[in-house]
């Protein structure tokens, strides 16, 4: 089983819970809006295997210090690489999920050198995907703290204890209300699912009822994702055009929906200046795909192996990871929670060829 500790790093006093010593180190770094609790079923697994593995809180979350400062994705990658100088690792794999995931972009792009391989779970690197209609609410000043302030708990039991969101308010106030669009949340009740249990609702519900932690999430998506149109010259060659969180969130409130504005479909990146980074050792991208179609096993993502031109949300994984191989887990947003045994198989075969591959001297470039 994980302890529960605490590590002190410049300006930042970290939780993080450590499972198994003396093996090559697993750092998790987990999504919104959760803690390093998700993983808890990973680092018994992967302890258990022989690997020493470390999940941080993200700052602002979890028992992790919560500052009142201006979230920058190069912020949330330097925390990452405290936390590893403090805990006196050189380099580790890293297993990512959510926000976590585009923290470890940014680690890659910034400290790649700290990265032994990466394991993406249902997340994305710097391209927003047009269905996360969430990303542009959060910038609609006023409305993230209106919501939470009121249905902080009611979000929690939404997204994690199958309570049904009629509720919740509708858009524009939230895009988790019954007559909202945010992918992943049924309107009719379903039921608590079984991958939740009375602790684990109860830990999500404990740890975002601070509203510490509803500030930093409002940080995270408001400030910590600056949306740039990406425009494509004929030559290929890109540009890109920063919209300020007023135009962000006018695109939220258009009179018409958000689906009606003319640039919602439009490429929006939120790092264009990492988008040539590239981390050529093993990488792995697991993403929930509902039943009945089934999963995509192991299959690569280069864009010459795909039967069409992939989107731009499924290019950025190649480009940055050029060795990155992919998986279909039937499952939602929630993967290491909801189908545990399959990612941790996913998981202990990637990081069994990780090993294999830096042993033959592959790995970072």
């Amino acid at each position: 089983m994980a302890s529960s500790q605490f590590v002190d790093t410049p300006g930042l006093r970290i939780h993080h819970r450590q499972a198994g010593s003396g093996g090559e180190p697993v750092l998790f770094l987990h999504g919104f809006p959760q803690t390093s609790y998700q993983w808890r079923h990973q680092m018994v697994v992967l302890s258990a295997a022989g690997y020493s593995c470390f999940a941080p809180d993200n700052r602002g979350f979890g028992g992790t210090d919560k500052p009142d400062v201006r979230i920058s994705r190069g912020l949330l990658a330097r925390d990452v690489v405290r936390y590893l100088d403090a805990m006196g690792i050189e380099s580790a794999h890293v297993v990512a999920h959510d926000w976590g995931g585009i923290i470890a972009a940014k680690v890659v792009a910034d400290h790649p050198e700290r990265v032994r391989s990466m394991a993406l779970l249902d997340t994305l690197l710097t391209t927003w995907p047009p269905r996360a209609v969430h990303g542009w609410w959060f910038k609609a000043e006023g409305l993230p703290e209106e919501f939470f302030a009121h249905h902080h708990r009611a979000f929690i039991e939404v997204m994690f204890g199958g309570r049904p969101p009629t509720d919740l308010p509708a858009a524009p106030a939230s895009p988790w209300g019954a007559a909202g669009s945010s992918p992943g949340i049924p309107a009719e009740s379903r039921g608590r699912p079984a991958w939740i249990d009375d602790e684990a609702l109860d830990h999500y519900r404990d740890a975002f009822a601070d509203p510490a932690a509803w500030a930093a999430a409002i940080q995270y998506y408001r400030y910590g994702l600056p949306f740039h149109l990406v425009s494509e010259a004929a030559d290929g060659t890109e540009s890109f055009r920063l919209l300020t969180e007023r135009q962000v969130g006018e695109m939220w409130l258009n009179p018409g929906g958000l689906s009606a504005h003319p640039d919602h479909a439009l490429e929006h990146d939120v790092g264009p200046e990492d988008r040539t980074a590239s981390f050529d050792g093993p990488a792995l991208w697991l993403y929930g795909t509902p039943p009945p179609r089934p999963p995509r096993v192991d299959a690569p993502v280069r864009a010459e192996r795909a039967p069409a031109p992939p989107t731009p949300f499924v290019a950025q994984f190649a480009r940055i990871f050029p060795q990155v191989r992919s998986q279909g887990l039937v499952a939602g947003h929630f993967l290491a929670e909801e189908v545990p045994d399959q990612v941790n198989e996913a998981l202990l075969a990637h990081l069994a060829a990780a090993t294999k591959a830096g042993a033959r001297g592959g790995g970072r470039s």
